[in-house]
């Protein structure tokens, strides 16, 4: 009997290996056992197939030949280490060597209970669609206390848990020998009938009610009124459609919404078993797919556009509107990228709406900075507007010290903030700053891209508050009334559909497609194995950044010490790099990829933007696991990034019950959940809060305190934050954790304000576009937050147009 024992970390003396070498050596079995460990293999990416490595393949290889497979985990944030997170990604993608394979989960802890959630996740992925293993049910393993189990050579020193180590040894042989035997599939029958369940999906429950024939599920109703709009909702239409269609339950998660289809999936499995049938049996059963009558398409339109979030939308709505013929790919199953990930405000500047808003304590002191600042440290170009930017902000103060109260902006402002604030120098000593003519028209026609989307598109904005996300630098945010981001997906999809755009999902892009250096379309891959292939007067990238692809992160990077293997990203899956790639192909020049931001307040585990609570920067009060302030919260990401990783990453947002109705990212249902689950920490004291979190009782009194007196003179002297609005005062006391995660790639294409693509002479490729995160030279070194939304729809819509105008040019 073939068994391969992996060690579930990338550390060649873990306590999870000497268990497995103890039980290769000193436990009698009749196996050929073999260890092998992740050690030295890549960091999973979707942009690369696991062909790619040979090594991996090796390994899928001993896997899918082993009779079973013993893995040892241990247990990093709450859940499996990120080496055999990667590793068990690597093997369920392209290959699936788990596929009905016996598995004996095993552990090994520092302490005495360390692993046990470990090993539960692990037991949940290799139960998942996808990887589909058989885990030995009830016969976990763990070794406690590790650092005292082992004797000097190796050997685990108590006999009773070394017999019962054997016992459960014993038991997996006996299960693998079982499941050879079984015959599957095996018919299967239910009591007819409608039966109630409950899944458990991102932000809450999922009511659900599944609907029996005798021998058939023939409806699944799901209530999904409390997830988050957008990010899940292709999930809720495919996961039951792909279920119904193949009657099994081994259909694979939705990319980007795996934990509302995993949801799904246990709903419709616990219906199985109350409908009196073994869910079991229809996770075994492979789907009944049709083939597709037709391997190839090939189809002519007038622009088509690789991407389907929120810049490949406004880009289609913008060229529909001219009466162009549209056709957008999107690679993942759902249309909306990043932007449906956003929190919803859009920078632009609109000082008649912003004069309905007082000014808070502090901001005074930013505009002081710009009339004392040296006009030396100004770049030639930018010197102009710098100048008058002054004396609009000389006139601002005149009507301030008049009486006159009232919220400053302007599109000098906006202008000169985008400049300064992307304003770096890079780890070789190189100065970078925004393209002048790029950064003048984003923030020149950023307002005009607003009234678009609100009075043509149909996006609703909150038009009684104005939003300053974190790093934004001023407030001048136009927030959608609901669904945060998705709700600019929603309106420009259901716009395009009524003006007869096209867009195809579940397509990713192979080649751009030239003839005498123009481009003239492309080719695609639809599904598993159909070819598209299309040809168009122009091309639009519109696939994003690179923020989810480690390895070209660390390919470019050029401004943070490192990047490490194990990074979190804020971003979709499906952002990685893509497009950057298409356009290298055909000769396009790069800008800015060494400069790449991370957004400090994102979730430690999964970097994830929408957990804990998210309020305004003026309501931030920032402690690191001491329970001490270690920033100014209202500085800019790299800076509150660069702090939180010089104070050990990981840090604390502190909030009481008026700062919580603040938060622009949850509900009061998901709020309870996260206290519930100890992800959120919430108490009636701050004493009792600094319990929960491991800090210092007296110092976080202390320091609030201090905080709080800040707040009243309107000015700190320790980090130098200077726009505050509420105290923190009102009990209950929340600390949400949050650790730096990657968020925006400033680099890409380089482009010229028309959107067109340049080549390395810095002349236009004719054909080609590039629109959004896809595209460099705007944010330079660093990204004001609330800018990447009014790059994407103020660009997408001018594209749109340029491509129509050249269009009709040319007849």
């Amino acid at each position: 009997m073939k068994i391969v024992a992996i060690v579930g970390s990338s550390n060649e003396n873990s306590y999870n290996k000497r268990l497995l070498e103890f039980i290769g050596s000193d436990i009698s079995t009749d196996w050929d056992y073999e260890i092998v460990s992740p050690l030295g293999f890549p960091l999973f990416t979707t942009f690369e197939s696991i062909e790619s490595y040979p090594e991996l393949v090796a390994f899928s290889e001993k896997i899918r030949q082993a009779d079973g497979v013993i893995i040892a985990t241990g247990e990093h944030s709450r859940t499996i280490p990120p080496a055999l997170k990667s590793l068990l990604e690597w093997l369920s993608t392209d290959v699936h060597p788990f596929n009905e394979k016996p598995v004996l989960v095993l552990g090994a802890s520092y302490l005495d209970q360390g692993t046990s959630r470990a090993q539960l996740h692990l037991r949940q992925v290799l139960e998942a669609p996808g990887v589909n293993a058989y885990p030995l049910p009830g016969n976990e393993f763990l070794l406690g206390n590790a650092k005292t189990a082992f004797d000097e050579e190796g050997k685990i020193k108590n006999c009773n848990t070394v017999q019962f180590l054997s016992g459960i040894l014993h038991k997996f042989s006996r299960y693998i020998q079982a499941l050879s035997a079984m015959k599957i599939p095996e018919a299967i029958h239910y009591q007819a009938g409608t039966y109630e369940v409950t899944a458990i999906g991102h932000n809450g429950d999922l009511p659900m009610t599944v609907t029996f024939s005798d021998d058939e599920i023939i409806d699944i109703s799901i209530d999904h009124s409390g997830e988050t709009e957008g990010i899940a909702n292709v999930a809720f239409q495919r996961t039951p459609e792909d279920i119904l269609n193949g009657q099994t339950l081994d259909v694979d998660a939705v990319s980007g919404a795996s934990v509302t289809s995993q949801g799904i999936i246990d709903g419709v499995s616990e219906a199985v078993r109350l409908a009196g049938a073994d869910p079991n049996i229809l996770k075994q059963r492979s789907a009944q797919t049709a083939n597709e009558k037709d391997k190839e398409e090939t189809f002519e339109t007038d622009l088509v556009i690789v991407g389907a979030g929120g810049a490949g939308l406004a880009t289609a709505a913008s060229a529909l509107e001219e009466g162009l013929s549209v056709t957008v790919l999107e690679k993942f199953p759902m249309i909306g990228g990043n932007t449906s990930r956003t929190g919803g405000p859009m920078n632009a500047a609109d000082p008649d709406w912003q004069k309905k808003f007082k000014a808070l304590p502090g901001e005074e002191a930013s505009l002081e900075a710009i009339l004392t600042m040296d006009l030396e440290e100004i770049h030639e170009e930018y010197r102009s507007d710098f100048l008058m930017l002054q004396d609009e902000i000389r006139t601002y103060k005149d009507d301030y010290e008049a009486g006159k109260d009232y919220l400053f902006d302007s599109i000098l402002w906006h202008e000169i903030q985008t400049y300064l604030g992307g304003k770096r120098t890079d780890n070789q000593g190189t100065e970078v700053y925004g393209n002048y003519d790029l950064v003048k028209t984003l923030v020149s026609k950023a307002n005009m891209a607003v009234d678009w989307l609100e009075k043509v598109v149909g996006v609703e904005f909150d038009r009684d508050h104005v939003q300053m996300p974190v790093g934004a630098n001023w407030r001048r945010g136009h927030k959608p009334t609901k669904n945060q981001g998705y709700a600019y997906v929603e309106a420009l999809s259901k716009y395009i559909e009524g003006l007869g755009g096209q867009i195809i999902t579940d397509c990713k892009v192979k080649k751009l497609i030239t003839k005498d250096g123009q481009v003239k379309g492309l080719e695609a891959s639809k599904g598993k194995d159909k070819k598209l292939t299309i040809t168009a007067q122009a091309v639009v990238l519109a696939s994003g950044g690179f923020g989810a692809n480690t390895k070209m992160l660390q390919k470019y990077n050029n401004y943070w010490e490192r990047i490490d293997d194990d990074i979190a990203t804020t971003n979709s899956p499906a952002i990685t790099g893509d497009g950057i790639e298409l356009g290298q192909a055909v000769g396009a020049d790069l800008v800015d990829m060494g400069l790449i931001q991370m957004l400090p307040t994102s979730d430690p585990v999964t970097g994830a933007l929408f957990t804990g609570l998210q309020v305004p920067p003026a309501n931030f009060m920032m402690v690191n696991q001491e329970g001490k302030r270690f920033v100014n919260e209202y500085g800019s990401r790299d800076e509150i990034s660069k702090a939180a990783i010089a104070n050990g990453s990981l840090f604390y947002l502190i909030a009481d019950e008026n700062i919580k109705d603040t938060a622009m990212n949850t509900s009061q249902e998901s709020i309870d959940k996260q206290v519930a689950e100890g992800t959120l920490y919430k108490a009636e004291s701050l004493a009792e809060l600094a319990k929960l979190i491991g800090v210092p009782g007296q110092v976080l009194e202390e320091e609030v305190a201090k905080y709080n007196h800040y707040v009243d003179e309107g000015y700190d002297p320790e980090f130098g934050k200077n726009v505050f609005d509420l105290k923190i005062i009102n009990s209950p006391f929340y600390a949400t954790p949050r650790k730096p995660a990657v968020h925006h790639t400033m680099g890409g294409l380089r482009i010229n304000p028309k959107t067109q693509v340049l080549n390395e002479e810095g002349q236009v490729i004719p054909g080609l576009y590039a629109v959004g995160e896809v595209a460099g030279g705007i944010h330079a070194g660093n990204r004001l937050g609330g800018n990447a939304l009014a790059d994407i729809f103020t660009y997408g819509h001018i594209a749109g147009k340029e491509i129509a105008r050249n269009k009709a040019d040319k007849n």
